[in-house]
Order: C-alpha cells, then structure tokens, then sequence
C-alpha cells in the first residue's frame, strides 16, 4: 500500500481540480515502486502499469498510451521518466532544457533518475549518460568516472557511486553538495536533492553534506538513528529507512513532509 504524506499542493493550495501529489488514486492497489517529484508522483503497479499523479500543467502525469508495463521510474521536478521493460527509455513532461531528449546511444538503460532539469540514465555497461540542463555542469559526466553501482540527479547536481564504492559529485556547488567528505570511504547507496547529498556507507551510517548557510536540518542526522538500508532525499528534507524498517525523516517541515502518519507501522513504512 503506497502511503504519501506532506505537500498537497495542486488541490490545497492552487484550489484546481486536479488531485494533489499525497491523493493516491483508490484503485491504485498494491504497487512495487514510487517516485517522488516536486509538485508530482508516479508508482509503480503490481502489474507494471505506471500511474502517475498531482500537478500536470507539463504533461508530466500524462502517461503514453503505448508505454506498456515499466520496470523503474523517476519522476523530477517536472518531468518523468521510465524504463519499459524492454529496457527502453522513455521520458515526458517538462521538456524545455531537453531532459526529456533521450539521446540515440541511449538504446536500453539499467536504471534512471531525474533531476531539476536533467536526466540521467545507466547504459547496459554501467556507464553513465546525462542529458537536459547543463548550466551548472551537472551534465558534465567526468571522463575517467567509468562504470557506476548507481547515479543520482539532484536540483542541479549529480552522484554517481563508482564500481569500488566512490563516491563522485558534479555540477551546483554552491552549498557544497558536491564537497564529498574526504574521510567519506565506499558507501552502498547516495541520494542528491536540491542542495544536499546524503550517502550510506558500507557500515549503514548515514552521511549528508551541504545544505550551506540556510540548513534547514536536513543535514543534521539524528544522532539515534543507527544503521540505515535506503536513503531518499527531497529540496530541503531527508527520509531514511532504518535496519528495523522504520522510516526517520528530518530536516525543513513546512509541509508536514516530516510528519510521519501516526497509523504507519514498521510493514507499512
């Protein structure tokens, strides 16, 4: 069961009457994956149907008639992406930097994630493809970066974790999210937001970086929360899974996106 919580903006604030990013569809059912955007969100469903949901002045809700089932999906500020099961890569919505041009090289993709303006996919051999926005180069894939574990687009910044568990950073830098931490070492998995990076390292902590001077907690890892197994970062929040499977989040909570329901068990979270 897919539980969303926090910002509700398109019906809540906007008075439209379209449903909101946290108005999961009734009939949705059970669904195998989801993906947060920024005013957007796209699941997943058991039958590998993608239902896509919130605000849609961009068409990033409008999912392709003939898209068929996916086996991943990422959905960005304000344009989606999901790969068929075919492995095909396929992007819509918000296409004005070109984040939604999937270049011709980029004939089947392991894995994809959308960023502010930017997008960035895995080829079959672990290297990594960025296209969109490049103002700030984090587009900019460094030529000696080789095959990756995993790649992660932010606002307006990549990571991407090298084969030996390196982690590497590109593009906005203003507030050091790109700083990775010298004594940081192998981490397992990374998630870049709007101006902070957080990563697992192989032992389960915990890091985040940048944030700058307008920190809003969402580096400020609490202290009790032990091991992690994910990690998911927004604009200026981050939510992490625990060993136990307990979701924690932290950081800007002007929304309420930090406010877990209080009826979200351990199976639930």
């Amino acid at each position: 069961e897919l539980v969303c919580f926090g910002g509700n903006w398109p019906g809540q604030v906007f008075g439209l009457d379209s449903p909101g990013q946290c108005d999961v569809p009734l009939d949705l059912g059970p669904v195998t994956a989801f993906s947060a955007g920024h005013e957007h969100s796209c699941a997943i469903k058991a039958d590998g149907g993608l239902v896509c949901f919130g605000m849609n002045f961009a068409e990033q809700c409008d999912v392709p008639e003939d898209l068929g089932p996916v086996q991943a999906v990422s959905a960005g500020r304000y344009h989606t992406c999901a790969i068929a099961t075919s492995g095909e890569l396929v992007c819509f919505g918000w296409d004005e930097d070109g984040q939604c041009q999937i270049p011709s090289e980029l004939e089947t993709v392991g894995a994809v994630s959308a960023g502010g303006s930017h997008t960035c996919a895995e080829k079959r051999d672990r290297h990594v493809v960025c296209f969109g926005s490049n103002d700030e180069g984090q587009c900019d894939v460094p030529a000696d970066l080789g095959a990756v574990r995993a790649v992660s687009a932010g606002y307006s910044h990549t990571c991407a974790i090298r084969r030996d568990g390196e982690l590497v950073c590109f593009g906005g830098n203003d507030d050091g999210q790109c700083d990775v931490p010298a004594d940081l070492g192998p981490v397992v998995a990374v998630s870049a937001g709007g101006e902070h990076t957080c990563a697992i390292r192989t032992t389960g902590e915990l890091v985040c970086f940048g944030c700058g001077e307008e920190n809003e907690g969402q580096c400020d890892v609490p202290a009790s929360l032990g091991p992690v197994v994910a990690v998911s970062v927004g604009v200026a929040h981050t939510c992490a899974m625990t060993a136990g499977w307990q979701l924690v989040c932290f950081g800007l909570n002007d929304d309420g996106q930090c406010d877990l329901p209080l009826d979200m068990d351990a199976g639930a979270a």
